[in-house]
């Protein structure tokens, strides 16, 4: 028992078994031709309640687009397979849920909703086999239990997610300002003496021996001096400033903002009309730090891949992933809260500052299970890009 997933044994604690995957791919051709009444009642319902109209904020398109991606949903939970890929793709759209602020009384109702209308197919149309509609009936109560139960899933780890960030950002909120202020001064002291050593030397400063020292000096400055604004951009947590803006202009500006070496190459794959309404700084801090993130994981030696694309439901999502060590899986859950780093020189902060940027924007920040290198999709909600 202490080996299962939690797929595994939420599925062992409702019954669900390759019977109930059967049961619901029998009842498969049989609901197919109710989706639609069945997806046009749910979002009726949610049009005629205010404070579950409030998670819409794209009008009547991105309904239209949201009632294909109910349809889809529920013939995926009827053919299956009921797998820990199936459970990471439920656990995919319950984080999205959690993004966009879905308060958790409408996601349970609604999924009773659909409980209701999919067992009244059930007895409706199978209405002359009792044993046939019992069994189909079981299968679906479990399936929809363990959909809930992996939704709930999702809301307890952002909620155990936010608790552990809250209380690391209450401690950096505490001293990020006067430290900020403190550092800063030395820091260009030492900036400025190492302008004016360089020039004080002239020729001997490109001496090897003492260039490298130099260079070194003028590295770790910039490094410091990036921590302390992370530090206080992470503190400060100031609200985006929105306009159009093209992705993939945004993606060569981080490329450059992250100075990657000669011996990286990144590849990018994104549609030049491709445009969002996004804040254009923040975002391409969130690139920046992803692309010198996988710099740093490859050692200055290797590729990165930029992809981007509008999905179906009116979403843009974009995925950077590189071809190092990737993330051990362990580390994978943690890797976004503040202060926590698997670097010998990280701050922990790159990734925090990552998340609340694209949290602020609506959007959203994930890992993706990869068996070469790291992949991050970063998700930003639908919407008009004027």
């Amino acid at each position: 028992m202490q080996n299962l997933t939690f797929f595994a044994n939420i599925k062992l604690y409702v019954g669900f078994t390759d019977a109930s995957s059967a049961a619901l791919r029998e009842l498969h051709p049989i609901a197919v031709p109710f989706f639609q009444p069945i997806v046009d009642d749910f979002y009726a319902a949610i049009e005629d309640h205010p404070g579950a109209r409030q998670a819409i904020t794209g009008g009547a398109a991105q309904i239209e687009r949201l009632k294909q991606t109910l349809i889809r949903w529920m013939d995926k939970m009827l053919l299956g397979p009921h797998d820990e890929d199936y459970y990471e793709l439920r656990a995919r759209i319950g984080r999205m849920h959690v993004r966009i602020a879905l308060p958790q009384q409408y996601m349970l109702t609604a999924m009773d909703r659909i409980r209701v209308r999919l067992l009244d197919v059930v007895r409706t149309r199978i209405g002359d086999d009792a044993a046939k509609v019992e069994r189909i009936g079981t299968a679906v109560n479990q399936i929809l239990d363990l959909e809930l139960a992996i939704m709930l899933e999702t809301y307890r780890e952002d909620l155990e997610s936010k608790h552990r960030n809250a209380e690391r950002l209450a401690t950096i909120g505490q001293f990020a300002a006067s430290i900020g202020h403190e550092l800063r001064n030395p820091l260009g002291v030492v900036e400025s003496s190492l302008y004016l050593l360089r020039q004080h030397l002239k020729a001997e400063a490109d001496v090897p021996a003492v260039k490298k020292h130099l260079d070194r000096i003028g590295a770790e400055v910039v490094r410091a001096n990036k921590t302390i604004h992370d530090l206080l951009d992470l503190a400060r947590n100031r609200p985006p400033q929105r306009r159009p803006t093209s992705l993939r202009e945004l993606v060569d500006s981080a490329a450059e903002a992250a100075l990657l070496p000669a011996a990286m190459t990144l590849h990018a794959s994104i549609p030049p009309e491709l445009t969002l309404n996004i804040d254009p700084d923040q975002t391409r801090q969130v690139l920046a730090n992803l692309f010198i993130n996988s710099s740093q994981a490859l050692k200055g030696r290797g590729q990165i891949w930029v992809e981007g694309e509008r999905s179906a439901d009116g979403d843009v999502r974009v995925r950077v992933r590189d071809d190092g060590p990737g993330i051990p899986a362990e580390d994978r859950g943690r890797v976004f809260e503040a202060l926590y780093t698997t670097k010998a020189k990280g701050s922990g902060l790159g990734l925090a500052l990552c998340r609340r940027i694209m949290e602020a924007q609506g959007g959203g920040i994930e890992i993706e299970q990869r068996s070469d290198g790291a992949s991050f999709l970063l998700t930003f909600p639908a919407g008009e890009p004027g």
